[in-house]
């Protein structure tokens, strides 16, 4: 379940939302295509982008390629903010790390963790910020499996949105698939 709680003064009144996950699908039952479940699983092609609006089962989607890659013995971690997918345990998922109780988590600091626990592939959940958007481009080109997940209207746009926060002639070797999410 993930639990919302807003009250004044950030907002006008109280309100609280209470989510639980509706569906939890194989990524079989997505019916995808050989080649590209192919690049997704293949550690050579491994930056694929899950897009789409909010709503759309973008993360929905991406925990399902999370339990695919696990259960052909990929080792697999997520960066979340919050962390609320759906995934076995023996799927580490991490939140942005604070340098010390007073402040901020960074997922700058989650990578640096990540790269010391040499993970086939990342989910990297809601890559939002600006540096988000870098730390993704960084551990991309590491050599790390990732697989991020971004808010867009179409997917065009989810590559329009790497646009200024990265060397333009970097773009192909950071992004090489995008996946698409659309809710009927």
């Amino acid at each position: 379940m993930r639990v919302t709680i807003s009250w004044p003064p950030f907002s006008d009144g109280w309100e609280i939302i209470v989510v639980r996950p509706v569906a939890q699908p194989s990524l079989e039952e997505y019916g995808l295509d050989d080649k590209l479940l192919h690049l997704i699983g293949d550690l050579q092609n491994q930056g694929p982008l899950v897009s789409g609006m909010p709503g759309s089962g973008k993360s929905t989607l991406a925990s399902a390629i999370a339990h695919w890659l696990d259960g052909k013995g990929s080792i697999v971690k997520t960066m979340e903010s919050p962390r609320d997918l759906q995934l076995p345990q023996r799927v580490t998922q991490y939140a942005p790390l604070a340098e010390d109780e007073r402040s901020r988590g960074s997922m700058e600091l989650t990578a640096d963790i990540l790269f010391l626990a040499r993970p086939d592939f990342i989910v990297f959940d809601e890559v939002r910020k600006t540096v988000d958007f870098k730390v993704f481009t960084d551990l991309r080109l590491s050599g790390v499996g990732m697989i991020g997940v971004i808010h867009a209207n179409d997917p065009i746009n989810s590559i329009q949105r790497f646009i200024g926060r990265l060397e333009l002639g970097i773009i192909s070797s950071v992004i090489d698939t995008v996946i698409f999410a659309v809710s009927y």
